[in-house]
């Protein structure tokens, strides 16, 4: 893993699913981009969630920064919850992993109860295609008919503090329940458990070239 591409469809999924792991790898020197899909504008009245794009842009900005990962701009994101596969986006994706010269992806778990997930996931593995590591991430908790089973794990105890912060960056209303931050870091912590060391994220990998 040289040049790594992190790709979310909504703007804190790179920071909840591969937060710590980020941190870790550009302290080891490598190159770490993010890269979001829709605008993550979200009005659910029932829920009192109400985020709007400019105001998750500049959170994700400096919780990118927080991690020291490159930012790459969709100067053209689709609208939250109306994601769809469609060839002109897979294409636009496909052109920044060439750009770049990602060889690493990680993307969302293909089962998930969010529509953009889902359609994210669809998208990044025909993109990433020719990349020689795909990995799925999780970055909520839905239940979930197909459960999310990790087979690779990162040791993150040394980055949990940074991954916190970056989490931080972002208003309550990403914060659903006010336990969605929280819940990610004691999965993390219970998957360090499983490890035997103190924090770790986890990842089903698609493909791996070592």
């Amino acid at each position: 893993m040289e040049n790594i591409l992190i790709i979310g469809a909504h703007f804190d999924d790179a920071e909840l699913g591969v937060g710590g792991t980020a941190a870790k790898l550009v302290s080891q020197g490598k190159k770490v981009y993010k890269y979001t899909l829709t605008d993550n504008e979200t009005q659910f009245e029932q829920r009192k969630i109400n985020i709007c794009f400019s105001d998750s842009k500049k959170q994700s900005a400096a919780a990118a920064k927080n991690l020291g990962i490159v930012e790459i701009e969709n100067i053209n994101p689709v609208p939250c919850s109306t994601l769809m596969y469609s060839k002109q986006i897979m294409q636009n994706l496909e052109r920044i992993i060439y750009d770049y010269n990602i060889d690493t992806v990680f993307i969302h778990f293909d089962a998930d109860m969010n529509q953009d997930h889902v359609e994210a996931n669809r998208i990044c593995l025909t993109a990433a295609r020719h990349c020689r590591n795909i990995l799925e991430y999780q970055s909520n908790g839905y239940i979930l008919d197909k459960e999310f089973h990790p087979t690779y794990f990162v040791n993150t105890s040394d980055f949990i503090e940074q991954k916190k912060k970056a989490l931080a960056c972002y208003g309550s209303q990403h914060d659903r329940m006010n336990r969605l931050f929280s819940s990610n870091i004691e999965k993390n912590h219970i998957w360090g458990y499983a490890n035997e060391v103190e924090y770790a994220e986890g990842f089903r990998i698609i493909k791996m070239l070592e």
